[in-house]
């Protein structure tokens, strides 16, 4: 047991070093990191623990439900002023290389310059976690750990390096 522990420690330890890197986009007028991301992880493992996501298989449409629920309890601690859509960051989240996407058929196109709803449904069967954060999501301590991790390096500090509406309207009359 003493091995496993040691093997999860290791995988949390990895892992949280990439979600920290994890790239995320702003909110134009403001600055404020974008949420989607996080919170498409975070609707992952509640799908998980609520017995949702038996398997490494996360089909859209289960994820899309959780995740509207997931954004709406953080839109506001994060000070998003727009909703983003789930199929973005679940296209998305490929670029950082612990989210994969299994093609609809060996025809189908994972490529994308503007993904939507139907885009997801007509191309993608399902998407899934690294072997590894899988595995160790299964665990529910590093489950609970990797939601904390989460909510406070990517939840949080989302609005971190933000322009208030006062700084940059100050910022716009320095420059007149």
């Amino acid at each position: 047991m003493k091995g496993t522990n040691t093997n999860c420690e290791m995988t949390f330890n990895s892992y949280t070093r990439m979600i920290k890197e994890m790239k995320t986009g702003n909110i134009s007028r403001t600055g404020i990191k974008k949420i989607a991301k996080p919170v498409l992880l975070l609707s992952v493992i509640k799908g998980i623990e609520a017995g949702i996501f038996k398997r490494n298989y996360i089909e859209y449409d289960k994820l899309a439900i959780i995740y509207d629920l997931v954004f709406k309890q953080y839109e506001s601690l994060a000070k998003q002023s727009e909703h983003t859509p789930p199929y973005y960051p679940f296209y998305y989240l490929k670029t950082d290389k612990i989210w994969h996407l299994n093609p609809r058929t060996p025809n189908s196109a994972l490529v994308s310059n503007s993904p939507s709803a139907a885009w997801v449904r007509n191309n993608v069967e399902y998407a899934y976690l690294d072997t590894a954060l899988w595995e160790m999501l299964q665990q529910s301590e590093y489950r609970q750990r990797m939601i904390k991790f989460i909510v406070e390096e990517k939840i949080n500090k989302a609005t971190e390096n933000s322009r208030s509406i006062l700084r940059t309207f100050l910022a716009w009359l320095v420059a007149i």
